[in-house]
Formats: structure tokens, sequence, C-alpha cells
């Protein structure tokens, strides 16, 4: 026996979430609203949330290369705990890492053993807080690095001046 279902633009082929619906998750998710949140606006599930969201984004395990100007940062995130970012010091401010905390033991952990010891003597400079364990670290773990520079507002902004002062003017 056969069965059979309507074909639309609406809903992909075998699916029963329109496009609209899920675009409307990832505009909601880009807002900062939980998944949950979404659910009960959107009236579907907090995994079917989650899965639109997993079928959209694609994250990277580990960039290509460790670049030689990092920029590191912590934010809040779930459930108001902090995590660390670490970035691109160039123009593309593109991101290297996302830690679910801001532990020195996570943060070296990570980069000790994703990044080889090639990569991480090849970095020049890292923009962070006034945070000392940032400098413990920077001295423990990438040991090249002649340049540290404090930002007071946004990391982007001061990634943006040094990149502009210094590595577009040579």
């Amino acid at each position: 026996m056969k069965t059979w279902s309507a074909r639309t633009d609406i809903v992909e082929e075998g699916h029963t979430l329109s496009h609209q619906l899920k675009r409307s998750v990832l505009h909601m998710a880009r807002e900062g609203i939980t998944a949950t949140g979404i659910a009960r606006i959107c009236h579907c599930s907090p995994s079917s949330v989650i899965r639109i969201i997993d079928e959209a984004v694609e994250l990277k395990s580990r960039v290509a290369r460790l670049p030689e100007n990092l920029c590191f940062d912590e934010f809040r995130s779930v459930n108001s705990t902090m995590s660390f970012i670490c970035c691109y010091a160039e123009v593309s401010h593109d991101i290297v890492a996302i830690l679910e905390n801001r532990l020195t033991k996570t943060i070296r952990n990570h980069f000790m053993n994703r990044c080889t010891n090639r990569e991480r003597a090849a970095g020049k400079s890292v923009v962070v807080d006034l945070n000392a364990w940032y400098i413990k670290l920077i001295k423990s773990s990438f040991a090249a690095v002649s340049s540290v520079f404090y930002k007071k507002n946004r990391i982007h902004e001061i990634c943006k001046w040094w990149v502009t002062t210094f590595l577009i003017s040579i």
C-alpha cells in the first residue's frame, strides 16, 4: 500500500514545520530568547526549536590555524554564568573559541589540546580586559606573545583601532 502527501513550497517534503516558522525561530534565537520561550511563542516543542537552530548553524570545531593576533573576553551566558570567548583581532573578528566558563584551567586545556606548540609560539599579540588571570595564562601558554593590550569598553573597538593603526599602515 502506497502513501502520499501533498507538496508545497511552504513546507519541506516530509516535514511539518514551515519555512516561515523556521525563519521566526532563528530570528528569535538571534535576539537571545531561550529555546523554551521560542517554543511557547511559536507553539512547537523546545526540541524542535533546538533542532531548527542546529540545522541552520554550522559550528566549526577548530579554526584552520590559530591567528597571530587574538582577543580574549568573557560574557554573561546561560543561567547568568560567565563564559569565555576568543576571536581574531584582525578585521573579520571571527570567533576562534567559545568555552562554557572562564576558568583558567578550562582555557589552558582548550589551547593546549587543540593548538600545536608551533601555532601558540607564532602568536604576536592578545587584546584582553584587566583580568590578571589572562596575563598569567598568556605568559604560560603563549610564550612568544610580545604585546598585550587592555580593553576599556568593547574588545572589537580596540581590535579595529589596533589593526587600522598598526597592521594596515605596514
